[in-house]
C-alpha cells in the first residue's frame, strides 16, 4: 500500500477483553503468547470456543475460522463424531498409560493401508519431533552427516532444520551457490555445517549440490507441495528428479507431509504425484488438531529405530491414549466418509471466486488453490520459490497482509496472521462460507484499489 496502515492500532472489533487477557499474560508468560505464531500486534484476540466452522473470541465475536489451527482441523471444530470417539476411550482405556497398548497398531494398521511409503511406523506428538527423528535415523542409516533442505521450507524449530527459513536474500548468497541463515538465536554454529540448501523446484542446483556433496547428503527433506509458502506447486519433474538424485547417491528421501498428511488425500500427497518416498513425516489433519504425529516408512530404515536398532526413539507422550485413538477415529470417518471432493470443491469455488474478483478490479494478485489449501498473492508475478515471494514474507506485519486481516474481522472471517495470506477449509464450512469469504476479497480488492501496488 502507498500508505501502510499501522499495525499496533486497536482491532477492528471489539477487543477489550483480549486487551486484558494479554496485560495479564505477560506477567507470567514470555511474550504473553505460546510461542512466535500465536503473536500479533497489537496483541493476539483470545479465542474462546470452537464449533464446525465458527470461532468465537472472549469479547464474543464471532468468526468463519480459515485458519483451522494451521490446517490441523480437517472435519471441522469438536467434531461430535470424534467426540464420542474420546468419551469411549476414556470409559474403556484412560487418557495415557506411558506403557504398550493395542490403540497403538490399529492406527499403524490404518496408516500403513493408505500411505504408500508406510511400511512401519511411529507416534510422537509434534511435526517437528517427526522431522527430527526422521532426520537422525537418516543420518545413522547413511552413516553420513549432511541434510538438504528447500529454502523458505518450514520443518520444525530444531537446530537441524531452521535454517533459510522466512530470510533476506541477500544473507543467503546467490541461487546457483545458496548459504543456509540462521533462523533462531542459540543454535548450534555447527549444524550448519550439516546443512545444504537449494531453492524450491531448481532442479539444476539441485543437481550441481549433489554432484558436488552427494556422497555426503544423508537425506533429502521437502515438502512435496510447498505449503508454507502458501500454495506452490512443485515444477515438473521436481519432486521425481530428487528421487532420482537419492536412488542414485543412496540418500534418504524424507516427505514432510505434516500439512498434506491426509488432508489432502488417505495417502497423502504421495499418493498423488506419485512419487514414494522413503520416509514420511505426518501431523496435524489426521487426528483433526490432537497433538499426535506420525513417522512412516521403509522397514529397513524404520527398524533401525529403538529397540531393534540403535537410533533413540522415547517419550512420556509417544503413544499417548487418547491422541491415538482420536487419530484412528478420525481416520476410520475419512476412509467410511471421506470429504475430499466436497472440500476440493469448495476450494475451487474460492479459488474461481477470488479470480474473478481479481479480474473485475484489476489489483496485482494471484490466488493459489490444492484441495482444501489456498494462498493470496499481492503480486501478479509467478511464485516458484521463496526468493520470489521474500520482498513480502519477511514479516507477518507487511502492512497489506496486515490491512487485509483486519479487513476479514470487520467481516467476521478469522485469518491467522502469518507471513504470506494462507488458509485452510475444513469439511464443516459450506459453499456460503466460502462465498462470504469471496465477497469480502472483492470488496477488499475495491476498496483499496488505489492503494494495492505490486509487491
Amino acid at each position: 500500500m502507498n500508505q501502510p496502515e499501522r499495525i499496533d492500532t486497536p482491532w477492528p472489533v471489539p477487543h477489550r477483553g483480549s486487551k486484558e487477557l494479554f496485560e495479564r499474560a505477560q506477567k507470567v508468560i514470555p511474550g504473553g503468547v505460546m510461542g512466535q505464531g500465536r503473536f500479533a500486534k497489537p496483541h493476539p484476540l483470545y479465542m474462546t470456543k470452537a464449533q464446525g466452522a465458527r470461532m468465537w473470541d472472549v469479547d464474543g465475536n464471532e468468526y468463519i475460522d480459515f485458519h483451522c489451527a494451521f490446517g490441523a482441523v480437517l472435519l471441522g471444530h469438536n467434531d461430535p463424531r470424534l467426540r464420542t470417539v474420546i468419551d469411549r476411550t476414556l470409559d474403556q482405556h484412560g487418557v495415557a498409560f506411558s506403557a504398550a497398548h493395542p490403540l497403538e497398531s490399529e492406527l499403524a494398521e490404518r496408516i500403513i493401508k493408505h500411505v504408500p511409503s508406510a511400511e512401519k511406523v511411529i507416534f510422537c506428538c509434534t511435526g517437528s519431533e517427526a522431522t527430527y527423528h526422521a532426520i537422525r535415523r537418516s543420518r545413522a542409516h547413511t552413516g553420513r552427516n549432511k541434510i538438504l533442505k528447500f529454502e523458505g521450507a518450514y520443518h520444525g524449530w530444531h537446530d537441524y532444520v531452521q535454517w533459510s527459513v522466512h530470510f533476506d536474500p541477500a544473507e543467503a548468497g546467490s541461487p546457483e551457490a545458496p548459504k543456509p541463515v540462521q533462523e533462531s538465536a542459540g543454535m548450534i554454529r555447527a549444524a550448519e555445517e550439516g546443512l545444504l540448501t537449494c531453492g524450491y523446484s531448481d532442479t539444476k542446483t539441485l543437481r550441481d549440490i549433489f554432484a558436488k556433496h552427494g556422497a555426503d547428503i544423508a537425506a533429502v527433506i521437502v515438502e512435496p507441495i510447498y505449503h508454507n509458502a502458501g500454495v506452490v506447486m512443485p515444477a515438473p519433474d521436481f519432486l521425481s528428479e530428487i528421487r532420482r538424485l537419492c536412488d542414485d547417491n543412496k540418500s534418504v528421501l524424507i516427505f514432510d507431509e505434516v500439512i498434506t498428511g491426509f488432508r489432502v488425500g488417505l495417502g497423502g500427497a504421495q499418493a498423488q504425484c506419485g512419487i514414494t518416498p522413503d520416509l514420511t513425516t505426518m501431523g496435524k489433519a489426521f487426528a483433526n488438531g490432537m497433538p499426535i504425529s506420525a513417522i512412516a516408512g521403509k522397514a529397513e530404515i524404520m527398524n533401525g529405530f529403538a529397540p531393534l536398532g540403535k537410533t533413540f526413539f522415547s517419550g512420556t507422550f509417544y503413544g499417548h491414549v487418547l491422541n491415538v485413538a482420536v487419530a484412528s477415529g478420525c481416520i476410520e470417518i475419512l476412509e467410511n466418509d471421506p470429504p475430499y471432493e466436497y472440500l476440493d470443491s469448495l476450494g475451487k469455488r474460492l479459488k474461481a471466486g477470488i479470480q474473478a474478483a481479481i479480474d473485475q478490479t484489476g489489483v496485482p494478485a494471484t490466488v493459489g488453490q490444492h484441495g482444501s489449501v489456498w494462498a493470496l498473492y499481492f503480486t501478479r508475478r509467478g511464485l516458484a520459490n521463496y526468493r520470489d515471494m521474500a520482498s513480502f514474507a519477511q514479516t507477518k506485519e507487511h502492512p497489506i497482509h496486515s490491512s487485509f486481516q483486519r479487513w476479514m474481522l470487520e467481516s467476521g472471517i478469522y485469518i491467522h496472521p502469518h507471513f504470506i495470506i494462507r488458509g485452510y477449509l475444513n469439511a464443516a464450512h459450506t459453499e456460503a462460507d466460502v462465498d462470504h469469504l469471496v465477497d469480502a476479497t472483492r470488496r477488499y480488492f475495491i476498496a483499496h484499489k488505489e492503494d494495492l501496488t505490486e509487491l
